[in-house]
């Protein structure tokens, strides 16, 4: 009996696939003289390497090798003259894009890690050429986005928001990887360049199908990009009177007055619209006793930009043992192995510097540890 039900059932499964089959057939054939019969229909190769649904259902699968775009000749000519590179090597680039990566997890200032995906000399230096022959005289850039653009920097993000009472702050989840090639090369097309060349161009600027945080070009093309978002977010801000910054992926709102409860889901609908998705975790209402630090700047006085206390109490311990104990036995006793650590410290002073102008002794540990470098 057993026999026969399992006889019975693969009968009729081989009868439903060789209906499925016959009308896929047919339907390939009406598309066939649909195109002129003459002209071979374009097929997805990853569709025909899936295997039949028969196969999928008993658990037999066929390996899908690697989708490898495909660009026009013509298109891959212009960009070799724009970019500056032979065509025979820009071809080979664009064949294999993801090996002229090097990809390395970097330890974040607020914990954890994040991935960064540095492109190699020849692909750097094309990336280079797409942002200072193309992005960086685009001006589909909202106001309110403050970072990644020339002249500006963080002070520029915090500065709006010194002296309100109520300071919102919210971030967007993998900010880079959410921006999907689609989306790449529909901004190339913006710009002004016809599809085949925004193909090539997008496939320069993005790994495994988005932007990799990294490459020369992701800021700039993350900014015009979100530039819809900050138009929505923008308007919405102005409709309950208060003041919006976005620097990179964090968004800051703030206002003497603040209905987070109105403002809030609004605010994450907005993402979301946009294809982005908010950071739950890293959402922040600030009151009037609330510590404000935004994009590592201190607003607290409400009266100037300032470092946080703990960033200045860090700086100042290790620039006191330094001049104290010597560059070599610090490093010694804290365990670092960095050649660069006399530099890096020199950049922490000069970024405080920069939001202090008028302080003292960030300029006068700036030069000790100055000529104290003339000496290694």
């Amino acid at each position: 009996m057993n026999k026969i039900l399992i006889t019975i059932l693969i009968i009729t499964g081989f009868l439903i696939y060789k209906m499925i089959s016959s009308s896929r057939r047919q339907e390939g054939y009406k598309r066939w003289k649909a195109t002129g019969g003459g002209k071979e229909e374009k097929v997805d190769k990853t569709k025909r390497e899936r295997g039949s649904w028969l196969r999928h259902a008993m658990g037999v699968t066929t390996p899908v090798a690697p989708y490898t775009p495909r660009f026009e000749k013509e298109a891959v000519i212009w960009c070799a003259a724009l970019l500056g590179v032979e065509v025979n090597r820009l071809e080979e680039i664009l064949n294999n894009v993801s090996g002229h990566y090097q990809e390395f997890w970097m330890r974040k200032r607020s914990g954890g890690y994040r991935m960064i995906s540095a492109p190699d000399k020849d692909l750097q230096a094309i990336q280079s050429t797409i942002y200072s022959r193309i992005l960086s005289s685009v001006t589909i850039v909202h106001p309110a986005a403050v970072g990644f653009r020339c002249g500006r920097s963080v002070v520029d993000n915090a500065a709006p928001h010194l002296g309100k009472r109520y300071v919102l702050k919210m971030d967007i989840h993998d900010f880079f990887g959410s921006i999907r090639s689609p989306r790449v090369r529909q901004t190339f097309k913006k710009i002004g360049y016809p599809e085949n060349v925004s193909k090539v161009l997008g496939a320069l600027c993005c790994l495994h199908r988005h932007l990799p945080q990294g490459a020369p070009t992701s800021p700039a093309l993350s900014n015009i990009v979100g530039y819809e978002m900050d138009r929505k977010l923008a308007a919405l801000a102005a409709e309950y009177g208060v003041t919006y910054t976005r620097y990179a992926d964090d968004l800051t709102f703030s206002g003497d007055v603040f209905p987070k409860e109105q403002i809030i889901p609004q605010v994450k609908r907005i993402i979301r619209d946009e294809k982005f998705e908010p950071n739950h975790k890293k959402t922040h209402f600030m009151n009037q006793s609330s510590r404000k630090i935004i994009t590592g700047v201190s607003v607290a006085s409400g009266v100037k930009l300032t470092i946080p206390k703990s960033k200045k109490r860090e700086i100042r311990k290790n620039v006191y043992f330094i001049l104290t104990k010597g560059l070599a036995e610090h490093q010694r006793r804290i365990g670092s192995h960095d050649p660069a650590y006399l530099k890096r410290l020199i950049g922490m002073l000069c970024y405080w510097r920069a939001i202090e102008p008028d302080n003292t002794y960030a300029s006068d540990s700036i030069a000790a540890l100055k000529r104290l470098e003339k000496g290694y």
